[in-house]
Parts: structure tokens; C-alpha cells; sequence
């Protein structure tokens, strides 16, 4: 038998053997929602049996899958999605909030371009979201995007449509009403209802963005539980936006906790990880004034870790730090801190910069109560006042007032010429010790 007529042979005999197939199921296997949504039921909320989603596929024929309906009196399964979308593919809620998911992990990677991207985004989500038909909220991917939304900062109008529909049982209701306290601004509802989930057992869509959240509400009250929500959102939502959220703020509050070591393991972690992310400089600035102020525990150790910290930052962004460094501490009476950080920007700033005038401006503020005031008095007076804001002019006017008064000796008071009149009282008691004296005799001779 030649391979030729062997083929057809074999292609002959599957054909026949398709031909056993009902016309519903080989219309159901053709689109392939229906097995979509059944294998996603039962694997991913323990609907039904294994042997249940193998069987779905390879349906029975019209006669026998009456027969088996009418005798085991099995539900349909419960669908995720309707096979039939409200909208274009291209306009589902859960395609548009993925392309705002991959704007803002460029963002984390340091595009410019992405961040003014996802402002437009998020105004164009905002007003169109609400206005889709009500039966786009019967596809739970489209009402777990409108919660990542709102989380993310947009406008919470959308979940109040959706809170305001039937019931889902693939969405955990206290989820969409605590995503719509916290667009709605009530703090405290949002704090309640979010400190009841397990952020672990949600959807991974929402999981990262919702232990981010739940560490930012009680960071101030709670610093080590916050701690422990963003790592679990740096492990739910590793590479995304969301890690480099949670872990810029882990960091400062391990820093204030006064947690050295792990520090360092995170801090290495976010530079290895997000090293041009467009939140980096505005993270490294906070983290510097909060040394500068002394909000950390174990502050001298802090200090003496400065400089190594910021051999890791770009030449222009290390005068910036120490600028900074140097006006917080000003600010907040830490002299030393101050000193030493505007000597720093003193050794980096161009001549006659700006920065030049503002790194004189505090090194003589904070030399100006001490021993020597008279230095801080010349590197005042050599700023240039037209360099430098006006709340800086106030700063350097209120510094060489100190300067002087501190270097001069207190006027010596003015001497009394003429006696000074006795009160009335000591008068009066003179009188009466004269009359004293009169009735006991006269006065002593």
C-alpha cells in the first residue's frame, strides 16, 4: 500500500470517528468560551469534580445529554463571562486596565513619556468606564479591573454602578466596597473593611495593589504591620509599579524603625531593581531629610552612613541631597547635620551658582550661635541676595542677627545719681515704731 493511500486511509477513518460528535458540542469546542469558563469555575472556586472538567470538552450527544440533565439534576456551570462580550473586545474594561497596568510598569523602568501617558489614561478611563452597558459588569475580569482602577487612583463612579448590581459570587463584596471607600475618600471605612482580607487569596490582578493600599492607610499607625502588608505586595506583584511603590515605603520605615541591616538588603534590592525609576530621586530625598531631621532610630549611625549612601548617587543629584539634608536640619535646629551637609554642597557647588549661595547660606546658619559666629558672619555676608529665595533671604537676615548678637558683650547698666525715695510702707512703719517709742517711754537715749 503506497503512504499516499495510507493517509487518506487514516484521515477517512477520523473523519468517521468525528462524525459521532453532537452538533452542540462541536458548536461549543469551535468558540471555546464555554470551556473557558467551566475549567476556570471549578479550578479556581472548587465547583465541581476533576472528572467534571475533563468531561466538559467531550460532551455527549443531544439524546444522552438530556437523558444525564434529567437524571443526575446537575446545575449548569456557572459562568465567569458571557460568551457574548457587551462591547468590542478592544473597549473591555479588562483590556484597557491591562494596557494602564504595562503604562505604569514603564514608569517604574523611568519613561517620562509613560507617566504623562497614564495621566491621559486614567482621565479617559475615568469618564468612560461609567458609561458602558450595565451587562460589561457581567464579566467578573471587567469588575476585578474597575477595582485595580479605583486603587490605582481613578475615579470611583464606575464601582458605584457596580456595588449597586446583584450580587457576584467570583467577586468578594467587601473587596469592591472597600476599593470604593478608598476612591471615595473615607479613610476610615477603607481601613475597616480592608483589615478583614487576605490579600494572598485574591485574584493575582489584585492581590499586589491590595496590600499596597492596606500598608499605605496604616503605615502611621501601625509601621511593622505596614511592613509586613508590603512585602506581601513586593511578592504578590514582583517587576511592577506596585514593588517599587512597596518598596520605597518599606524602606523609610525600616530606616525609621532603625532596622539597619535589613536597610541594606532592600535598599540594594530597589537600586538593583529600579535604579531610573521616575520615583528614585524624589524617594532618595525623602529618605535624606528624614537623617537630617533625626526621625530615625539609631540617628549617629545614620550619620556616619551618609556619605557611603550617597557615593551610589549621580554627581548634580548629590549637591541636590545635601542641599536638602542642609536646609531640613537648618529648619530643625539639627546644627551639626546641618554643618556638615553644607559643607558637603559647599565642596560640589560651582562658583557663584545658585548652589554656592544657598550651601554658604547654611553652613553660616548653623555656625552663627556657636564660637564661631564671626565665620558665620562672613560666609552670610558673602551670599548674594539676588541668587537665593525670599524665604532663604529670611533665613540668612535672622542668622546674622544671631551672628552679631551672639559677639557682643551686654551694655552695663546706668548708675542711680539720685537716692531713690522709701516706699510708703517703710514710712508708715517708721511712724508707728515713733509711737511705739512714745508710749513706752521716749525713744532710747
Amino acid at each position: 500500500m503506497s503512504m499516499h493511500l495510507l493517509t487518506r486511509t487514516v484521515v477517512l477513518l477520523l473523519l468517521s470517528a468525528a462524525a459521532g460528535v453532537s452538533s452542540a458540542a462541536a458548536g461549543e469546542l469551535a468558540d471555546g468560551v464555554a470551556v473557558i469558563n467551566v475549567a476556570a469555575a471549578d479550578t479556581g472556586h472548587g465547583h465541581g469534580h476533576a472528572e467534571d472538567a475533563k468531561a466538559a470538552p467531550t460532551a455527549h450527544g443531544e439524546g444522552e445529554a438530556s437523558t444525564d440533565s434529567e437524571g443526575d439534576g446537575e446545575p449548569e456551570p456557572v459562568r465567569l463571562w458571557p460568551e457574548a462580550p457587551a462591547v468590542d473586545p478592544d473597549q473591555q474594561p479588562f483590556v484597557l486596565v491591562r494596557r494602564l497596568r504595562a503604562v505604569q510598569d514603564e514608569i517604574a523602568l523611568g519613561s517620562a513619556e509613560a507617566h504623562e501617558h497614564q495621566r491621559t489614561l486614567m482621565k479617559e478611563l475615568g469618564a468612560l468606564l461609567p458609561i458602558l452597558p450595565v451587562a460589561v459588569w457581567d464579566d467578573v475580569r471587567n469588575v476585578r479591573a474597575a477595582i485595580f482602577f479605583v486603587l490605582s487612583g481613578g475615579n470611583p463612579t464606575v464601582l458605584r454602578i457596580i456595588n449597586g448590581r446583584p450580587k457576584s459570587e467570583f467577586v468578594e463584596r467587601r473587596v469592591l466596597r472597600a476599593a470604593l471607600a478608598y476612591g471615595e475618600g473615607r479613610v476610615v471605612d477603607a481601613m475597616g473593611l480592608m483589615q478583614k482580607v487576605d490579600a494572598r487569596a485574591l485574584d493575582p490582578l489584585l492581590g499586589g495593589i491590595f496590600a499596597l493600599i492596606q500598608g499605605t492607610l496604616i503605615t502611621k499607625k501601625d509601621p511593622i504591620r505596614a511592613i509586613q502588608f508590603f512585602d506581601q505586595a513586593r511578592l504578590l506583584s514582583p517587576g511592577t509599579l506596585i514593588e517599587e511603590s512597596a518598596l520605597r515605603q518599606e524602606i523609610l520605615l525600616i530606616a525609621k524603625e532603625g532596622e539597619v541591616e535589613r536597610f541594606d538588603v532592600l535598599s540594594n534590592q530597589y537600586a538593583r531593581r529600579f535604579p531610573n525609576s521616575l520615583f528614585a530621586q524624589s524617594f532618595r530625598r525623602h529618605f535624606f531629610a528624614g537623617i537630617a531631621r533625626k526621625n530615625f532610630k539609631r540617628a549617629e549611625e545614620w550619620m556616619s552612613r551618609t556619605e557611603r549612601e550617597l557615593t551610589r548617587v549621580p554627581g548634580p543629584e548629590r549637591l541636590g541631597l545635601y542641599l536638602a539634608m542642609a536646609e531640613e536640619a537648618t529648619k530643625d535646629g539639627n546644627l551639626d547635620v546641618a554643618r556638615f551637609a553644607a559643607a558637603k554642597a559647599r565642596e560640589l557647588a560651582p562658583a557663584d551658582s545658585r548652589s554656592m549661595q544657598r550651601a554658604k547660606l547654611f553652613e553660616g546658619a548653623a555656625l552663627a550661635a556657636s564660637e564661631e559666629y564671626e565665620q558665620a558672619a562672613t560666609l552670610l555676608g558673602e551670599v548674594d541676595s539676588a541668587k537665593i529665595s525670599e524665604q532663604d533671604e529670611e533665613i540668612r537676615s535672622a542668622a546674622l542677627a544671631v551672628a552679631g548678637a551672639v559677639g557682643k558683650w551686654p551694655t552695663p547698666p546706668q548708675k542711680i545719681e539720685e537716692p531713690v525715695e522709701a516706699p510708703g510702707s517703710v514710712s508708715r512703719a517708721e511712724a508707728l515704731l515713733s509711737q511705739v517709742d512714745t508710749l513706752l517711754g521716749g525713744p532710747p537715749q
